[in-house]
């Protein structure tokens, strides 16, 4: 006669303990890391440059001068408009049109670097477009507005010594303001 064992668990507790199933938990899982892997390459790391005013517990406020040089942009489809106007007396006031090609962008360019020689102290440019303007089409603009090309030399304006050493001489107006968003 023999006697037949019965073999026991790994964990000891006798031949009626329950097993875990992890099946369903290894398919959740799979699935789950399917789906990460599927959305991660969609997303996209980008960074944008982005001048903040800072804002300060001083005492000092600078008094905006009384007579100001504005330039105004205005984009369309086929043209591009520039305004450039003094906000107290004398005043003058200058509206030039120029197409939307490439001979005209670069007249838009020697244009936009003569009004920056003529009032060095104006570091903004406000840019309106219509709501039917192409990306491309506002890119160029403000690519004109914006940056000097690598063939043109630094400006001579008063502070150029300074905009040097900051590596902001390659930039012919700072400040892009972009006045036409619409959320």
């Amino acid at each position: 006669m023999s006697k037949k064992h019965k073999r026991r668990g790994s964990g000891g507790m006798g031949p009626e303990s329950p097993e875990l199933n992890i099946m369903p938990f290894i398919d959740i899982f799979s699935m789950l890391n399917t789906f990460l892997l599927v959305s991660a390459a969609f997303i996209g790391l980008g960074i944008l440059e982005v001048q903040v005013p800072f804002l300060s517990n001083s005492s000092e406020v600078k008094e905006p001068p009384s007579r100001a040089f504005n330039i105004r942009v205005d984009v369309a489809d086929a043209e591009i408009q520039v305004t450039s106007e003094w906000t107290e007396q004398p005043f003058e006031k200058s509206v030039k049109t120029f197409k939307v090609d490439a001979a005209d962008l670069e007249l838009f360019h020697q244009e936009m670097i003569q009004l920056r020689t003529k009032v060095p102290d104006n570091d903004k440019v406000t840019v309106f477009a219509d709501d039917t303007v192409k990306y491309e089409i506002l890119i160029k603009a403000i690519d004109a507005i914006k940056s000097m090309k690598e063939k043109e030399p630094p400006l001579d304006l008063p502070n150029a010594e300074e905009l040097r050493k900051t590596g902001r001489d390659r930039y012919l107006f700072e400040k892009v303001v972009i006045g036409s968003i619409i959320l």
